[in-house]
């Protein structure tokens, strides 16, 4: 009976441990402890094995401080960096969905976390998206109304590297431009 329930409990604490995977802070908490934990074992690995006062041990522990401060500076800016991390995961699956005003106004609060030049890319990004959809949409009703001709010009418009240009090639191949 106790053994059973001490594999329970194990089972509970791993199905728990990779639920928290799946939670935004926890995956950012991990990266910037791995990404700083890795060299920092390496380092203090260095520095057990050399002569404690001499010059490797000394630039070594300088090495081991700087990281553990960079670690510490990191740790301080994360709830930002996960802020912002929301931020630009909610306004892409907006985007995706077409719903380019809700996303440029979910963009608009990377401003309030002093991320503008990221925040003027990203809408940018979404008003070209929302723009090449607008002309594929047009191009759809004239050819509807007969005027391929001139659906076809609309969807040669259509800048590339946007979700409508691939449907606009789609189109083109189907209407015979």
């Amino acid at each position: 009976m106790v053994w059973s329930r001490q594999i329970a409990l194990r089972w509970a604490v791993l199905l728990i441990g990779v639920g928290m995977l799946f939670f935004l802070p926890t995956r950012e908490f991990l990266k910037t402890t791995f990404m700083l934990g890795v060299p920092f074992v390496f380092v203090l690995g260095y520095m057990v094995k050399q002569r404690r006062g001499s010059l490797p041990h000394l630039a070594a522990l300088l090495l081991l401080a700087v990281i553990g401060c960079g670690y510490i500076v990191m740790l301080y800016t994360l709830p930002q960096r996960i802020e912002v991390r929301r931020i630009v995961i909610e306004g892409s699956d907006l985007q995706g969905q077409g719903r380019y005003e809700e996303a440029i106004q979910r963009y608009r609060d990377l401003e309030a976390l002093g991320r503008t030049q990221d925040m003027n890319k990203r809408i940018a990004q979404a008003e070209k998206e929302a723009h090449a959809a607008q002309t594929l949409s047009q191009a759809e009703q004239l050819n509807q109304a007969g005027q391929r001709q001139q659906a076809l010009e609309l969807l040669n418009s259509i800048p590339e590297g946007t979700k409508a240009a691939a449907q606009a090639e789609k189109l083109k191949k189907e209407w015979g431009g």
